[in-house]
């Protein structure tokens, strides 16, 4: 009971509501983030630990980059309905999303 108390409090922020948003649809390293959601480095940092301590999301480390996914597993499925069903219908979140596409089409740009 008290994973799932933890897991709750987690979710209980906006900022850690977006990053969940964004991770449902792809990994992401903390400069993604920033640059996605407007915010310092720090908070950005914070709140992905915070997301790691309760389970919700794992990182890979490479290089010097450490990225995040989502931890996908039976006990968090109701993230789903709350991604999918919830969020995905608010402005916010759909506004993150349209966020994300264009930073990573801004971002493959300067790779090529």
């Amino acid at each position: 009971m008290n994973k799932l108390m933890d897991v709750l409090k987690t979710l209980s922020d906006e900022t850690r509501l977006r990053i969940i948003n964004l991770l449902y649809e792809r990994e992401l390293c903390v400069c993604d983030v920033m640059g996605i959601l407007q915010i310092a480095q720090a908070k950005a940092s914070r709140h992905l630990i915070y997301l790691k301590n309760a389970g919700l999301v794992k990182d890979c480390k490479e290089a010097q980059w450490m990225h995040y996914s989502m931890n996908r597993s039976e006990q968090l499925k109701f993230l789903d309905s709350l991604v999918y069903d919830n969020l995905r219908t608010m402005e916010l979140y759909q506004k993150d999303i349209e966020n994300m596409h264009e930073w990573f089409k801004q971002k493959n740009q300067c790779d090529s």
